[in-house]
């Protein structure tokens, strides 16, 4: 679960730092930027999906113990 947190915090810092952060001399946005964009964006959905992949492995290798009751 470390890990899909620093992988999500990485790319969206990386992603998201860098397209802002970058001057650009054009007003708008221009074709490399929006290939950019479309290339890069799903990279995105690696953290949390790494974090949903985990979670479900955990759960199915996990059980849980039933606490044992009266029988009727």
């Amino acid at each position: 679960m470390l890990g899909a947190l620093a992988v999500t915090f990485l790319w969206w810092v990386l992603f998201f730092g860098g397209l802002l952060v970058a001057e650009s001399p054009d007003p708008g946005i221009s074709a490399g930027e929006a290939l950019f964009v479309a290339a890069y964006a799903p990279l995105l959905l690696w953290g949390p999906l790494l974090a949903a992949v985990t979670w479900s492995y955990h759960r199915r290798t996990h059980s849980v113990r039933a606490v044992p009751g009266p029988r009727r």
